[in-house]
């Protein structure tokens, strides 16, 4: 039997901050799922994007960048023989 967990990340705003709850969060929840007896089969990010453009009389130019707003982990059970 497989089970997912989504985990909400927001690394837009005040990465460092953000990215220490988001690495506590992931290891809380591999834990809790560990001792359910569940090990973890994938970890997949979830991003987004921005992009911005600008155009004067003269020149244009424009500019993108992503970043994560979650990841999806899959577990599988244990399976003891």
């Amino acid at each position: 039997m497989n089970k997912t967990v989504l985990i909400k990340v927001d690394l837009e705003d005040n990465l460092s901050s953000n990215l220490n709850d988001a690495f506590q969060n992931v290891d809380q929840v591999i834990k809790e799922q560990n001792d359910q007896g569940f090990k973890v089969v994938s970890v997949t990010p979830l991003t987004a994007g921005v992009k911005e453009y600008e155009s004067t009389e003269n020149q244009s130019y424009g500019y993108g960048y992503s970043f994560t707003t979650g990841l999806i982990i899959v577990f599988e059970e244990i399976q003891f023989d």
